[in-house]
């Protein structure tokens, strides 16, 4: 029987030393030490993964002496169009404008003019554009037809752009536009057409660029300022 009271003594003290403030305290006391590691181990885990995190992607954006502008996959790239932003050296480049008073009055025919029309590193030559330096070039060209009325028929207007190459004997067609104005026959009223082209080539030094419109309609040609050109630049 007293083997038997000890242990009754016995767990009944255990349920009064949980049930006490100082087993409710060492309770507290275990609980906050786990917190505390779990927060410690949260926190090496966020800085592990901040630190070991990989490159930005490509359409993130990056800030740099004060502008915007998107980051590519490329290292040095930033610095490289910062470099070629600021080249003091005039790009390859030429802007030509249509001679209001032409040697041959059924050609299209274009001027180098101070302040209006330019050329650098292409050759402005036989009517054309001669090729210097092989590479990647974006031409352009725009004709203004205009007429103070029309005719009894309809008019086709012609707009190209041609390349004569050294490697082939006859010129070929880059790009091509066609028209047509006063498709009911005659009236008084004066008409306007507007004739746009550009694209992206890859030219042979030697090449030549031709912009042209056919015999028949160069007269309704507009060639005041601005409005008739032709043009190139290097990529």
């Amino acid at each position: 029987m007293g083997s038997e009271r000890m242990l009754v003594e016995l767990e009944h003290g255990r349920e009064r030393e949980a049930g006490s403030p100082q087993g409710s305290a060492r309770c507290l006391t275990v609980l906050s030490t786990f917190t505390l590691l779990a927060l410690v181990t949260g926190c090496g885990y966020l800085l592990f993964t901040q630190t070991h995190s990989p490159a930005p992607s490509q359409a993130n954006w990056v800030r740099q002496a004060g502008s915007e502008f998107l980051s590519f996959p490329f290292p040095g790239l930033p610095r490289l169009m910062k470099q070629v932003g600021s080249d003091p050296r005039p790009r390859i480049a030429a802007h030509l404008t249509a001679n209001p008073i032409p040697q041959v009055s059924d050609v299209l025919t274009w001027q180098e003019q101070a302040g209006i029309a330019f050329s650098y590193g292409v050759e402005f030559s036989n009517n054309s554009l001669l090729i210097k330096q092989a590479g990647f070039y974006f031409i352009y060209t725009q004709v203004v037809f205009h007429y103070s009325q029309c005719e009894d028929s309809t008019i086709f207007l012609s707009h190209d752009m041609h390349k004569l190459s050294l490697a082939y004997p006859e010129e070929t067609i880059l790009l091509r536009a066609t028209k047509s104005v006063c498709h009911h026959g005659s009236h008084s009223d004066p008409w306007f057409k507007t004739s746009y082209q550009g694209a992206i080539f890859e030219f042979e030094e030697g090449d030549r660029i031709f912009s042209r419109v056919s015999e028949n309609v160069v007269r309704y040609l507009d060639k005041t300022e601005g409005k008739t050109f032709f043009g190139i630049f290097a990529l």
